[in-house]
């Protein structure tokens, strides 16, 4: 990409994939974000991301050994479709809709 390609919205979204997000392991061990959410970060380097299974407990969520902390880039990388979302703004859900293969905000 050339200096010129460059515009703030693109610098943006470059320092927004440096940060970083929960995902349950759950959604790690079966390979399949089906719901996700944006919350306001915790930290400047928290994106406020959460990236779950679907079908994870309040007990299952409250244990932090269930979940880890990934690069938004990596994550990214590995479910390109979340790419599509990650613009939204805290507060928002997003579920996997399985017949048209995309995120849909509920």
């Amino acid at each position: 990409m050339n200096e010129e390609d460059w515009d703030d919205s693109s610098i943006k979204e470059f320092t927004d994939l440096q940060k970083f997000a929960y995902v349950t392991l759950r959604a790690i061990e079966n390979d399949h974000v089906g719901y996700c959410y944006r919350e306001n970060g915790e930290l400047k380097i928290d994106s406020g991301w959460r990236f779950l299974f679907g079908d994870e407990d309040e007990d299952y969520l409250d244990n932090p050994d269930n979940s880890i902390t990934k690069d938004l880039k990596e994550i990214v990388e590995w479910k390109p479709a979340i790419g599509e979302i990650l613009k939204a703004y805290p507060g928002q859900d997003f579920e996997w809709n399985e017949e048209i293969g995309k995120f849909e905000k509920i």
